[in-house]
């Protein structure tokens, strides 16, 4: 079956004006354009050293600005990661992007997406009701994979802009597939706190590659 454009919006919290407001994910003049705003990793299957997905996170000029205080002549550290988790969990200027590496059906991307969201909630940085609430949601959210999955090339967006979340699913042949804004503290927690919560598979890395700029 082939894969459709969603245009999916909750709409007890936002209307479709403020999606046509809404600049596009795609843009990042706004971020990462200062030092120690801009993250990068890739994750794998460690075992077999499959290549997955990369991801990059960039931030605005005031969570650049805490982390450059924070990295700048230090090296890494436990301790100094968690410093920096928690910059970044806070920050309420954002962007993020993954791109998939490979193929990937629905069923395994829901099981990892819940994973570090389940890392989130064990964390506190989002509750109980939230975690169920957006893990229940994610198969209405992401329905239109159910038939092909994921493709290699495929890509996601998130611009985090106070507590708006504004997320875009692009296709490798460049077809918009979702266009969504959530608004809530929950919605950027999520997000961020998925990639940032201890044992994420993500966490490390991205805080390491501020160390390799």
């Amino acid at each position: 079956m082939q894969r459709v454009v969603s245009y999916l919006i909750s709409l007890s919290l936002c209307s479709t004006s403020l999606v046509a407001q809404s600049p596009p994910p795609f843009d990042t003049t706004l971020v990462g354009q200062w030092p120690y705003s801009a993250m990068h990793t890739l994750f794998e299957k460690t075992i077999f050293k499959v290549d997955v997905l990369t991801l990059d996170v960039r931030f605005g000029p005031e969570p650049a600005r805490r982390l450059e205080a924070l990295v700048a002549g230090r090296r890494y550290s436990s301790t100094l990661a968690d410093s920096i988790a928690a910059v970044a969990v806070d920050a309420r200027d954002a962007w993020a992007r993954l791109r998939f590496e490979r193929n990937v059906s629905l069923v395994r991307f829901l099981d990892g997406v819940r994973k570090n969201l389940k890392r989130a909630l064990q964390a506190g940085i989002i509750d109980a009701d939230s975690y169920d609430h957006i893990s229940g949601d994610l198969p209405v959210w992401y329905q239109f994979l159910a038939a092909d999955g994921i493709h290699d090339g495929d890509e996601m967006f998130y611009r985090i802009r106070g507590d708006t979340l504004h997320t875009v699913y692009r296709a490798v042949t460049g077809e918009v597939l979702l266009d969504q804004i959530d608004i809530g503290p929950e919605r950027r927690l999520s997000v961020l706190g998925g990639y940032f919560a201890p044992k994420s598979d993500f966490r490390k890395g991205l805080i390491k590659s501020l160390f390799e700029n």
